[in-house]
């Protein structure tokens, strides 16, 4: 299997959150902003990545031992 980013967002999206909450920051506590976001953000990313596995990790897993059985295989050629 080819080694995937383990980035969740991309650099353009982290870049326009940051600005955003930049725009505040005099306005806001900004510890208590940042500790408010990731509270925010850790919640919503586990439950789409829940969604995500349930729907998704036994077309993962077969995936996977399909390439590793052929990769075998391959060496064994």
């Amino acid at each position: 299997m080819n080694k995937k980013s383990t980035k969740i967002l991309s650099d353009k999206s982290a870049a326009a959150i940051k600005a955003e909450l930049a725009k505040y920051s005099e306005t806001f506590n900004v510890k208590e902003t940042q500790k408010i976001v990731e509270e925010v953000v850790k919640k919503v990313t586990e439950d789409v990545l829940k969604e995500w596995i349930n729907a998704n990790i036994d077309k993962v897993v077969k995936q996977s031992i399909k390439e590793k059985l052929e990769s075998i295989a391959k060496k064994k050629l």
